[in-house]
């Protein structure tokens, strides 16, 4: 059940550096509010992992796993062009279409977790799967008619390709924090994939900055506070992932932490004062019922 309980967490702790996002996203640009997740959440993940360890040599010892180096490599690399990929879906005017069809990332996990680390799932998960993540969609429509119109249009293939980029860097973080065989501690696993991925996505997009949007980094100067707990919040979101991705099948986490969308929608009512639809509602009913057959089915 430890699954269940981080997955939670991390789906909070994602919601709320969202939501700090969302206000940052006024003073930023689109590049460097998603710079925000890595670079501030770095120092934290820093601190943690010296602590815990509380000696350098670990590093030699993680880097020298050659299949754990490719993995989290990967895995940074994907999660980079999955927030690429979603920023570029907002650039169009029927991005709803795209961003609910993005919520197929838990199915595409699943794909991707039997190919490449051969994890395979009963039929009761998933058909959990398939009506969690159906319930999820249904919830991020707003309109049916205009949905369906929309269906095959550019944006269709755009928010397919968005869940394809975060299903394979969920796989393979995963993949990464599993291949450290001679860490016993799962805590240690999951901590080592976090420092590790932060460290290659902050260089990366640090060099992107610094060549294209300069400007960038003296607004990120004058949000520093709510650019940090925006980072400690990504965070503890990041790090309650992958502990739980070293406990369970991640298309299990993912499907799970997609009540991420129910914190979501309580933000929206209680902090911006949105109402929710009756189509919301039916697709969070519906969601309960996969989630419901999936914890029936492996909760352990």
């Amino acid at each position: 059940m430890n699954w269940i309980i981080f997955t939670f967490l991390g789906a909070f702790f994602q919601n709320l550096r969202s939501s700090l996002q969302k206000r940052l996203n006024k003073d930023l640009s689109l590049i460097s509010s998603s710079y925000v997740r890595f670079v501030f959440a770095l120092p934290f993940a820093t601190i943690l992992f010296f602590v815990y360890f509380q000696n350098f040599q670990i590093i030699s010892v993680i880097l020298s796993n050659s299949s754990f180096v490719s993995f989290v490599f990967f895995g940074s690399i994907f999660q980079i062009m999955f927030t690429l990929s979603l920023l570029y879906l907002f650039k169009f005017s029927n991005f709803v279409v795209g961003t609910s069809l993005s919520k197929t990332e838990v199915i595409q996990v699943a794909i991707f977790e039997y190919i490449i680390l051969n994890d395979k799932l009963n039929i009761s998960g998933v058909i959990g799967i398939v009506i969690a993540t159906s319930g999820v969609i249904i919830m991020t429509i707003k309109d049916v008619n205009f949905f369906v119109k929309n269906l095959f249009s550019k944006t269709t293939l755009i928010g397919l390709i968005t869940g394809l980029f975060l299903g394979l860097s969920v796989v393979y973080f995963r993949a990464a924090a599993l291949s450290l065989e001679n860490i016993s501690s799962n805590f240690a696993k999951a901590l080592s994939t976090l420092f590790f991925g932060l460290l290659i996505q902050t260089s990366i997009m640090t060099i992107y900055l610094l060549i294209f949007e300069r400007s960038e980094f003296k607004k990120l100067y004058n949000n520093k506070f709510e650019c940090g707990l925006a980072g400690l919040s990504g965070f503890l979101a990041t790090l309650s992932w992958f502990y739980a991705f070293t406990l369970i099948q991640s298309s299990f986490v993912r499907a799970v932490g997609q009540i991420e969308i129910l914190f979501s929608f309580f933000s929206s009512k209680y902090l911006f004062k949105e109402k929710l639809s009756k189509i919301e509602l039916l697709g969070i009913l519906i969601f309960i019922l996969g989630v419901s057959i999936m914890l029936l089915t492996k909760t352990s």
